[in-house]
């Protein structure tokens, strides 16, 4: 639930408010135009929500060539308020803050969390998020909400985790302990479903996505991939909350690492920095590949040979129009992305000769925050859907 400050009741006051968000920063005659209201009803709006705090005048703006009134530009107001989403990985958390105009004011990725499992995750979770209030300095009255993602079969709607095998989940109420515990209003998500949420409200422009969006997550430590679906412009999460589930486990790190010792040698960095003692994590691979070691290339060729089938069997169940490949691996977009359009369409090709168009491929532009920045859209959603 949101707190009363922020509850928008009437429907023209989300539409205009939400239109602000998507364009930036806009004049009163473009909110007109855009939204289909006359100039004196939205003239009532711009007040109500300007009294309310929720805007202001960003500037007035320019009008070459012309002798009339330059418009006035409004855009939301950022110190309104305040969203946390989190990520929560086995033994990390992922962690964005927005501010209420929707920008990332901050992000950090801990690692270390070895008890972060079964009954200490909420505890575990509820202390890092307010290491982080305190930390940031954020009012907690204008705190509008915490997102909370992580893997698993979770029922957003009851707050109810069924099951996370990754994080030794069982039947928890985990978003009524996290809300108890922080005594702020919680969400609670899957993560590759946030994923998906965030692709459609986090755009970098005013243009909209195509009707059909799937969101991919590949993260080192779940094992496991996990898809995120937009349906004609909606969420779709299954009539239990399994939409998305893919059980198909990830090749080992360790294994493809002694398979490509005997391939390539060991002469190579990323063999070097685990013998200096260092952890071949995912990231430290995808940093090695850019040093054109040849065992961390093709480490990254075997797990794009997994994102290929997966891609390949959601086109031929979905055929959406756009893939977003979001989690660990986008750090890899400019290693992999041509292998895997490339396989994508050639695979594709072979199964449709004809009649099928082989949907865009993009990796997120948020990278490894994609999950966490998702998780706030599910306050964005109860503000200004």
């Amino acid at each position: 639930m949101l707190s009363e400050l922020f509850h928008i009741e009437i429907p023209s006051h989300r539409i205009v408010l939400n239109t602000i968000r998507i364009y930036k920063e806009v004049s009163g005659a473009e909110l007109s135009r855009l939204t289909k209201y006359q100039p004196s009803t939205l003239v009532y709006i711009l007040r109500s929500l300007k009294k309310k705090g929720f805007i202001k005048v960003s500037r007035v703006g320019n009008l070459v060539g012309s002798a009339g009134k330059p418009p006035t530009l409004w855009s939301l107001n950022p110190e309104m308020g305040y969203i946390l989403g989190v990520e929560i990985l086995p033994n990390e958390f992922r962690i964005t803050v927005l501010d209420f105009a929707c920008h990332v004011i901050h992000q950090e990725h801990q690692v270390g969390f070895k008890d972060l499992k079964g009954d200490k995750t909420a505890k575990i979770t509820v202390s890092l998020i307010n290491d982080v209030i305190k930390k940031l300095n954020l009012p907690k009255e204008k705190i509008i909400g915490v997102g909370v993602a992580l893997p698993g079969l979770v029922d957003r709607e009851k707050g109810f985790v069924h099951y996370s095998r990754r994080l030794s989940l069982n039947n928890v109420y985990l978003q009524t302990l996290l809300a108890n515990n922080l005594n702020l209003p919680v969400e609670i998500i899957n993560d590759a479903n946030a994923g998906a949420l965030g692709i459609w409200w986090h755009l970098d422009s005013a243009e909209p996505l195509p009707p059909n969006v799937v969101f991919l997550t590949l993260n080192e430590k779940i094992r496991e991939m996990g898809a995120g679906f937009i349906l004609n412009t909606n969420l779709y999460e299954g009539a239990q909350g399994t939409a998305g589930e893919i059980f198909v486990t990830l090749p080992s790190i360790i294994k493809l690492i002694e398979k490509g010792k005997k391939k390539f040698g060991e002469k190579q960095a990323l063999i070097e920095f685990i013998n200096e003692g260092g952890d071949a994590s995912l990231l430290k691979i995808i940093e090695c590949a850019k040093q054109n070691c040849r065992i961390s290339n093709f480490i990254l060729k075997s797990f794009s040979k997994y994102i290929i089938d997966e891609v390949i069997r959601i086109v031929e169940f979905l055929n959406p129009n756009l893939i977003v490949i979001g989690g660990d691996i986008t750090e890899a977009k400019l290693l992999i992305y041509d292998y895997i359009t490339q396989n994508v369409k050639k695979n594709l090709k072979n199964k449709f000769p004809t009649g099928v168009i082989v949907p865009e491929i993009r990796f997120s532009g948020t990278g490894i925050y994609s999950v966490s920045l998702g998780a706030t859209s599910l306050f964005l959603r109860k503000m200004f859907l």
